[in-house]
Formats: C-alpha cells, sequence, structure tokens
C-alpha cells in the first residue's frame, strides 16, 4: 500500500511553506495599515467618533475579518500557484472583488451591532453611498495584496524551476558519469580474461592462479567507489599499483614501474579510476607493443591550488590501427572532467620527444573535509 493510501497517514495535503508564511505577514500588514488609515480619518472628526461607542471594537473586528477572508482568498489560490503571474493577478483580482463586497457587508454589520453610528446620523443599515466609499476604501488594499502575491508566487515558481532543473542535471550528470565509469571495468575485465585465458593456454596455471586473486584483490578496491565519488589520491594510486600487479604477471621481467608523488599530494581528493584508462594504454599500446623493457611512470605533485598528474612510458607508442582505443580513453576522461570539474580541470597528451607517450591531468587541490 502506498503512503497515499495509508488511513494513519497524517501528513497534510498542503504542508506550510516559506511562501505561506510571506503571504500571511503581507495580509496582517495590509489590513492594519488600511484600519491605521480609516481610524485616522475618523479621529480627524472628533465628534462623529464621539459619538460612536465601540468604534475601536468594531474596527478590530473588520481588521480580523479583512486578514480572515484575505487569507481564505489565498487557500483557494494556493491551488493556481504554477499559473503564471498574469493569470494568476486577474484571477486574484475577480475573486477579491466579491470578497471585498463581503467585507463590506460585514464591516457595516459591525459598526450597526457595536456602535449608534446609525441611529445619531440617520443613515440607513447598508446605504448605498456610505458601502461604496467603504467597499472602495477596502479595495485598494486587496488588489495591491493581488499584485504583490503573484509577483511572490512568479519568484516561488522560478526558484521551484530553477530547483528542479538542477535537480534534472545532477541526475542526469550522475548517469552520465556512471556511464563513463563503467566503460573502465568491461573494457579491463576483458583484457585480464584474455591475460588468464592465455596462461592458462601456455601451462602457467600457478600465474593464472596469482592473476585471479589479484584481480579478485583489485575488483573489490575499487568497485566500491560510486561514479561520482572522490577518492584520496593515496587510494588511486594504491588502485593502479594492484592494476600493475596484475600485468606483472604477464610482463615480469619487461615491466618496470617509477613513481614520482610527492608526499604533499597524497591527500588530494581525485576521481575515482581517474589514472586507470592511461595506465592501462600504457600496458597495452607501450609494453605489449615492445619486445625491450618498457619504464611506466606515475606522477603526481602539488602547485599551489593546484594537482598535477601524469601517466607516462617510454615504449614505442600506440600504433596507429590503437588510436581508435586511445582515443576512447581520452575522450572517456575528458568528459568526466568537464561534468566534475568544468573549465577548472584540463586533460593534455601527446608523445615525448625522447620517446613514448605521456598525459597530464591538471585538477584543483582539493582535500576531504
Amino acid at each position: 500500500m502506498s503512503v497515499h493510501d495509508d488511513p494513519n497517514n497524517e501528513t497534510p495535503s498542503w504542508p506550510l511553506t516559506r511562501l505561506d508564511g510571506m503571504v500571511v505577514v503581507l495580509t496582517v500588514v495590509f489590513w492594519t495599515i488600511n484600519a491605521l488609515q480609516l481610524s485616522a480619518r475618523s479621529l480627524i472628526s472628533p465628534s462623529d467618533f464621539n459619538q460612536m461607542e465601540g468604534v475601536m471594537l468594531a474596527r478590530m473586528a473588520s481588521l480580523g475579518t479583512g486578514v480572515f477572508l484575505t487569507l481564505c482568498m489565498w487557500g483557494v489560490l494556493r491551488r493556481l500557484s504554477e499559473t503564471r503571474a498574469f493569470a494568476w493577478f486577474w484571477r486574484a483580482a475577480a475573486l477579491g472583488l466579491a470578497v471585498c463586497l463581503l467585507h463590506t457587508v460585514l464591516n457595516a454589520t459591525y459598526f450597526r451591532l457595536l456602535t449608534d453610528y446609525h441611529a445619531i446620523s440617520s443613515e440607513h443599515f447598508l446605504d448605498f453611498r456610505n458601502l461604496s466609499s467603504t467597499y472602495i476604501s477596502f479595495l485598494w488594499p486587496i488588489m495591491t495584496w493581488s499584485a504583490l502575491c503573484a509577483v511572490m508566487v512568479a519568484g516561488d515558481n522560478l526558484r521551484r524551476q530553477q530547483a528542479r532543473t538542477t535537480e534534472a542535471q545532477i541526475a542526469a550528470q550522475q548517469a552520465q558519469l556512471a556511464a563513463l565509469r563503467l566503460q573502465i571495468q568491461p573494457h579491463f575485465l576483458f583484457n585480464t580474461l584474455n591475460s588468464i585465458s592465455s596462461l592458462i593456454g601456455q601451462s602457467r596455471s600457478q600465474e593464472a592462479d596469482t592473476t585471479l586473486l589479484r584481480l579478485a584483490d583489485f575488483l573489490k578496491h575499487t568497485l566500491a567507489a560510486g561514479p561520482r565519488e572522490l577518492v584520496r589520491l593515496e587510494s588511486e594510486i594504491d588502485s593502479q599499483g594492484r592494476y600493475l600487479d596484475i600485468e606483472q604477471v604477464r610482463f615480469p621481467d619487461r615491466l618496470r614501474r617509477r613513481l614520482l608523488v610527492e608526499p604533499e599530494a597524497l591527500p588530494a581528493m581525485t576521481p575515482s579510476l581517474i589514472l586507470q584508462p592511461f595506465v592501462e594504454n600504457a600496458v597495452k599500446h607501450g609494453l605489449a607493443r615492445s619486445t625491450s623493457p618498457v619504464t611506466l611512470e606515475i606522477g603526481a605533485r602539488r602547485d599551489g591550488a593546484r594537482l598535477r598528474l601524469w601517466v607516462a612510458d617510454d615504449g614505442p607508442g600506440a600504433a596507429p590501427a590503437c588510436n581508435s582505443g586511445l582515443g576512447q580513453s581520452l575522450t572517456n576522461t575528458e568528459r568526466r572532467l568537464n561534468l566534475m570539474y568544468g573549465p577548472e580541470a584540463s586533460l593534455r597528451y601527446g608523445p615525448m620527444r625522447s620517446g613514448g607517450w605521456r598525459v597530464d591531468i591538471d585538477l584543483p587541490f582539493e582535500v576531504a573535509a
């Protein structure tokens, strides 16, 4: 049974909002000003004022009625909060005409019951001329209230629309980051399983078993991170070390590692597996295509408010036929960085003069709170 079907669910259908509070304050202020204005007008004619016993009580009753009726208007018009401001105002104004008439009649009734105004002034109860004057005096706060409420409703609608747009953008960004990150794992897993199969085919079962254990350790370490999650650089470097442990089984004599990570950079937060595609490409396009030992370098340093990361190898580089795979990794990482940092991050890559290939990543230096 859903929440809406639960008979014990006492959640109000209209929870109070900041806009409701603003409207209540606005309503009280407008009718208080109106009551003070009418009282001041009575004070100008002291002879009339002295002849009306209970006039202040009548004024207070009229003030409370104005506040109550206007808030009732808001209760009806609140259903139209998604309506455009101009249309909302005209509907409020139309309803206000009827509410103002009711308020005028009730105001005259209060003065008849609580004062001797009609007896002394010899005016008939509900005299048209007197009612018209009172109607106009009550009409301006209702119309002004309607206009200001329309503006507030328009602003509230805009804020809610912006909030919905932001939520949609965040959801879309999360989905894109998840898709981009998940592209890493099947590709890596496919390569590793091929390596294990090759080791088994070469009757290197012990090495295949070691590779499987290292693969399980790597996946356990990396799959826990969410697609948008930032991890400490220390953890990211550790992940790449676990990956290279797997590749070390395939290339025990030709894979050489060099780690150039400054201690000041280790607390920095980085996107999970941000280095993985480039370390994997260095093995695939650098080491696997070379018969000589290849040194794979992973580096990081802090440069003021920036974090510099790089992956380099001194192998032969990517063959033309492999450029599509390398381009996929570059495009993938560029999109991740753009989604997470916008223009605050950059990615540079290319062959080195001394031979090999290098990728540099430039990020804001951030640490966990």
